[in-house]
């Protein structure tokens, strides 16, 4: 009888274990193109692929629409879109790669997503990129990002995405670019290599100087699901992986595996309970210099 119980026991746990999030792929070729490091949003109950060569909706993750709205910042590599205020701002314009370009401070919005106004064509807006701006208490923020010359360890905030104050100089994080913030219980995680947290974007207290000890991790795109931080598209060490990171607190980290191939530059949201992921680039390496794009879309419930 202890034994019949004992295995009923290990097969409710199994059961449990079994239960847990699984990634269930939707499609093999969405109908955006293969690319990477473009954005994927979850507003007004609707899901968008802000892609450089367009953009798709869908309102449940399966059927997509092509939409008219455009892309006015252009490079999407190194500039972002951010929901604020009850519309999508986009900050910025950029033209050309890191050796030769052209930026320019202006500022779009659509309140309806199908056209764009132009809110400034001369903002006050940081000439950088490399960085993902974000909403936080009532206001825009931007953290570190980069130019031609340097990176930046500064702060700025913005209550329109016109006018912008450098609040913070020199952060005690040091100069970054790319880094990835979330909010979990009220409070910011800034994500790179290290973990910082902050309860207002301005003080901010170091969790942890790395991720995985030993490795440098980067090229991954953050969301928050189910009470924890999930780090999705990883590069270990200058490899793509298709293993996710996740933690509850910023400082202790897991690692699950994923059924979808090695690469980063993914694009991600969580829309209606579930995790969506897409795009993202493989390749780079001594061992597989050429780059392979995807354009599946897989959901982790």
């Amino acid at each position: 009888m202890r034994t019949f119980t004992t295995l009923l026991i290990f097969l409710s746990l199994q059961s449990m274990a079994q239960q847990g999030p699984k990634w269930r792929k939707i499609d093999d070729a969405a109908p955006w193109p293969k690319s990477y490091n473009y954005q994927l949003l979850s507003i007004r109950d609707t899901l968008w692929v802000l892609h450089p060569r367009g953009t798709w909706y869908s309102t449940d993750g399966q059927k997509w629409t092509a939409s008219v709205l455009s892309n006015p910042i252009y490079n999407h590599a190194f500039l972002d879109y951010v929901f604020f205020n009850n519309q999508l701002l986009g900050l910025g314009y950029f033209k050309g790669n890191i050796e030769q370009f052209q930026f320019k401070p202006i500022i779009f919005s659509s309140s309806n997503m199908r056209t764009w106004d132009t809110l400034s064509k001369a903002s006050r807006l940081p000439q950088r990129f490399f960085y993902h701006p974000f909403a936080f208490q009532h206001q825009l923020w931007i953290i570190g990002g980069e130019d031609k010359q340097t990176s930046y360890a500064d702060i700025w905030k913005s209550s329109n995405g016109v006018q912008w104050q450098q609040v913070i100089k020199d952060a005690p994080f040091g100069k970054r670019s790319n880094s990835q913030i979330v909010m979990l219980k009220d409070r910011l995680y800034l994500l790179n290599n290290d973990v910082w947290t902050s309860t207002d974007a301005i003080h901010w207290e170091k969790l942890t100087d790395a991720i995985v000890p030993g490795q440098e991790i980067f090229g991954y795109t953050a969301v928050v699901w189910k009470e924890h931080i999930w780090l999705l598209g990883c590069n270990r060490n200058g490899r793509f992986s298709s293993e996710v990171l996740y933690s509850k607190d910023g400082k202790k980290w897991q690692a699950a595996s994923a059924p979808w191939s090695p690469r980063g530059g993914v694009a991600a949201t969580v829309f209606k309970g579930k995790i969506y992921l897409t795009g993202g680039k493989y390749g780079g390496t001594p061992d597989h210099t050429e780059f392979i794009y995807s354009n599946d879309l897989w959901v982790l419930e």
